[in-house]
C-alpha cells in the first residue's frame, strides 16, 4: 500500500515520521479484545501504546467499529509485524484492509450498436425462455406482475447520478462512505474523513495525474458510472424506447458510495454493509431506511476476511438483511466477499445458460443469473462522460457485477409480496425455484480445473440453478397479488398525466379480477389550498392527473378482500427530484403511519370477492412495508477498462 499523507486529518494521529513514499507501508484493520478499550477517545493512545511497545510506526487514519482502528504501518517486514501484533493480549485480530473493485467489463458500444440496430435484444434476459433459454423469466411475469409495495434495495458501489431517466423516483438518501479523498475524488473532505451524505458519482476515471497520486490504480481508464448501471438493473424506469428494462419498477434504490477512483478500502465496504442493514456505525448518521436486499457488484481477490468483511454480511443477515455479491470475473474461484459465510454468491452466463467465461465458480455460489458476453451483453443507463458526467445515455456492460443485482432484484419483488418473511426462506425460495442448468452437448461440463471457458453449469460449482423470477413471485399469487405499474414511470411533470394499471391482479382465491380500487395516499403539497391529485377511472387503469403545487404522493392499488400495491410517485421536471420529497414520502409509510392527505378511493366493485373495496388491510402482507419515498438519480457510462 502507498501512505498518502492527506488522508491524516484531524482524528489521525501520527507516532513517527512515515513517508507517503513509503513502499512498504500496508493499511490494516486492528481489532481489540473486548473491555480492552473503553470508548473511541482511548484509541489513539492504544495505537501509540503499540507503536511504542513494538518499535514500529503507525499512523491512525480512522476508527474503525466499537473497538477497532485502521492504520498505516510503515515496516521492512509486514509479516513479521502482524505476526507480533496478534501475540499481544489485547488485540483481537490484524487484517490487511484490502482494495475492492468493480467486477465488471466493458464491451465496445460501437460495435454492439452495429450488432443490434433494431434494439430489440437489448433486454434479451427478460424474453421468454422459447426465444433465450436463459431469461430471467420476467416477460411471463410482467403478464400478471410488475411489482406491489417498494422493498428497499441498498446498491454498494459508485455511487449514482441523480438525474438519469431510469432513476427518476427511485432513490431514497444514501451515504458517501469513502474515506479516503484521493479514491473519493469528489472535494467533499470534512477534515477527519471524506465521508459525507451525498452519494452522488463524480466520476471515476483514472488519469496520469491519479496514476502518480496513487499507484495502485495500475492503469488509465475513463469513468465507469458502475453504481447507476447496476441501481437501474434493479429497479429503474422502463424506457420502452430504448428497449431497456429493469427487474423491479416499484423498488426503492438506497445508494451508498464505497468505490470511486481505483476502487476501495473493505473497511469502508464493512462499515456501508452495516449502515444500510440498518446498523449503528460511528461517525455517521443512522439510516433512516434499512435495505432488505444489498447489492455488492464488487470484490477483492482470495479469501474472505472473516474480521472485516465477513463480520459485517454476518451482523447484516442477522438484523434482516440479504447480502447478494457478484461472484468475480477472473474465471477462477470465487472472490470475497462473495465467498464470507451468510453471503448470496452469484455466477453469471450468457445467453445460451452456459457459465460466461469470465464467471468465477465453485462451492459458494448459491445461484447463477444473466452476465452477457460480447454478443449479447447487458443494457443499462449510463453517461457520456469520460471523467465527470455529461449526458446521460445507455450503454452496455458485461460481467458478474449485473447478474448479482437481478439475483437481489428479484428477491425485493418478493419481499414486497411477503415483507415477514425471513432471510433463510428468501434465500431457500430463490434456490428452489430457479430452473435447472442447461447441457449443450457441445460444451463440457464445468470442472474445478476449466478456467476461463465456457462450460455446462452443474450444482456443485454454479449454484442451485438459473434464476427465476416468474417462478418465485408465483409462490406468492394464490395469497392474492395485487398489481400496479406504470410503463412510463413513478415521475409525473407538473400538470401532466400519467397511466397506471393494476392489470393482472388477483383475489386471495387466486382468481384474476376485472376491477380494483385507487386512491392517493401522503399527499405532498405547498399549501393546505393545492387541489389533490385528479384521478380517471378506466378499468384496471387509472389515469392521474397532478396539479402544480403537489410534489409527491403514494398512489394506493387493492383488490377487495386482497394484497394491497403502493407506488409512490414524485411529481417533478426531470432531474429536479428531491430527496427530501422522497424521504418525506417514505417515512411515514417505514414507521406504519399515514401522516399525509387522503384522497376518496375511485372504485370499481370486485365482483369476484366481497368486503370493503377502500380498507386499507389486506391478506398475505404487501402493506406492511409501503415505503417509497423515492427520489432522483442516475449515472452511468461505458468504461473501456476491463476490470480484473
Amino acid at each position: 500500500m502507498w501512505l498518502r499523507p492527506f488522508i491524516a486529518c484531524a482524528l489521525a494521529v501520527s507516532f513517527s515520521s512515515v513517508s507517503s513514499a513509503a513502499l512498504s507501508a500496508e493499511r490494516w484493520v486492528i481489532q481489540f479484545k473486548p473491555g480492552t478499550i473503553g470508548d473511541a477517545k482511548q484509541l489513539s493512545g492504544k495505537i501509540s501504546e503499540l507503536a511504542r511497545v513494538h518499535k514500529q510506526n503507525f499512523l491512525l487514519i480512522r476508527p474503525f467499529g466499537e473497538r477497532g482502528a485502521v492504520v498505516v504501518a510503515d515496516s521492512d517486514e509486514p509479516a513479521q509485524v502482524r505476526q507480533r501484533l496478534l501475540s499481544d493480549p489485547a488485540i483481537e485480530s490484524v487484517d490487511q484492509d484490502r482494495r475492492i473493485q468493480l467486477r465488471a467489463q466493458s464491451p465496445l458500444i460501437g460495435l454492439l450498436n452495429a450488432l443490434d440496430p433494431a434494439r430489440q435484444s437489448r433486454s434479451w434476459f427478460h424474453q421468454d425462455l422459447a426465444t433465450q433459454p436463459a431469461s430471467i423469466n420476467t416477460g411471463v411475469m410482467w403478464t400478471n406482475f410488475h411489482g406491489t409495495a417498494p422493498t428497499v434495495v441498498a446498491v454498494l458501489d459508485t455511487g449514482v447520478l441523480p438525474s438519469h431517466p431510469m432513476l427518476q423516483g427511485h432513490l431514497l438518501p444514501g451515504y458517501d462512505f469513502i474515506s479516503d479523498p484521493v479514491i473519493a475524488a469528489d472535494g467533499q473532505s470534512t477534515g477527519s474523513t471524506d465521508r459525507d451524505s451525498d452519494p452522488s458519482d463524480p466520476g471515476d476515471g483514472v488519469t496520469p495525474a491519479d496514476l502518480a497520486a496513487d499507484p495502485v490504480c495500475g492503469q488509465l481508464s475513463q469513468s465507469s458510472w458502475h453504481g447507476t448501471f447496476v441501481s437501474s438493473l434493479v429497479a429503474g424506469n422502463p424506457i420502452a424506447s430504448e428497449g431497456i428494462f429493469s427487474v423491479n419498477w416499484n423498488a426503492a434504490i438506497l445508494p451508498v458510495r464505497v468505490l470511486g477512483k481505483c476502487g476501495g478500502f473493505s473497511s469502508d465496504l464493512a462499515d456501508a454493509i452495516r449502515w444500510a442493514a440498518g446498523l449503528g456505525v460511528p461517525g455517521a448518521p443512522a439510516n433512516p431506511f434499512p435495505a432488505k436486499v444489498i447489492n455488492l457488484s464488487l470484490g477483492a481477490q482470495g479469501a474472505c476476511v472473516a474480521s472485516i468483511e465477513g463480520a459485517a454480511i454476518t451482523a447484516a443477515r442477522q438484523v434482516g438483511a440479504l447480502v447478494l455479491v457478484s461472484a468475480g470475473n477472473d474465471g477462477s474461484t470465487v472472490d470475497s466477499p462473495a465467498n464470507c459465510p451468510g453471503a448470496f454468491g452469484v455466477a453469471a452466463i450468457d445467453q445460451e445458460g452456459l457459465k460466461a467465461s469470465y464467471s468465477n465458480f465453485g462451492p459458494g455460489i448459491q445461484l447463477a443469473a444473466p452476465g452477457g458476453d460480447g454478443a449479447f451483453p447487458i443494457w443499462s443507463a449510463s453517461n457520456t462522460g469520460t471523467d465527470g458526467p455529461v449526458s446521460n445515455t445507455y450503454s452496455t456492460k458485461v460481467g458478474t457485477s449485473f447478474s448479482a443485482p437481478m439475483v437481489a432484484s428479484a428477491a425485493s419483488l418478493y419481499w414486497s409480496l411477503n415483507p415477514a418473511a425471513s432471510v433463510d426462506m428468501v434465500e431457500s425460495l430463490l434456490k428452489s425455484t430457479s430452473r435447472p442448468f442447461l447441457s449443450l452437448n457441445n460444451r463440457p461440463a464445468c470442472s474445478a480445473d476449466l478456467t476461463n471457458t465456457e462450460c455446462n453449469c452443474t450444482q456443485a460449482l454454479c449454484g442451485a440453478g438459473m434464476l427465476d423470477v416468474a417462478n418465485l413471485v408465483n409462490t406468492q399469487v394464490f395469497g392474492g397479488l395485487t398489481n400496479l405499474f406504470s410503463n412510463t414511470g413513478n415521475v409525473i411533470p407538473p400538470g401532466e398525466t400519467r397511466t397506471f394499471s393494476s392489470e393482472g391482479s388477483f383475489n386471495a382465491s387466486g382468481q384474476e379480477v376485472s376491477a380494483v380500487s385507487f386512491d392517493v395516499i401522503n399527499v405532498i403539497k405547498s399549501s393546505p389550498d393545492v387541489p389533490n391529485p385528479v384521478l380517471a377511472l378506466n378499468g384496471l387503469n387509472v389515469d392521474i392527473t397532478v396539479p402544480a403545487g403537489v410534489s409527491g404522493f403514494d398512489l394506493r392499488s387493492q383488490v377487495s378482500g386482497g394484497r394491497t400495491a403502493i407506488a409512490s410517485v414524485v411529481v417533478a421536471n426531470p432531474g429536479a427530484t428531491s430527496p427530501t420529497v422522497l424521504a418525506s414520502l417514505f417515512s411515514p409509510l417505514v414507521n406504519g403511519t399515514s401522516t399525509g392527505s387522503g384522497v376518496p378511493s375511485a372504485t370499481v366493485n370486485d365482483s369476484d370477492s366481497g368486503g370493503a373495496p377502500n380498507s386499507s388491510g389486506g391478506g398475505g402482507g404487501g402493506g406492511a412495508l409501503n415505503l417509497f419515498g423515492l427520489w432522483c438519480a442516475a449515472f452511468l457510462l461505458l468504461c473501456f477498462k476491463r476490470i480484473k
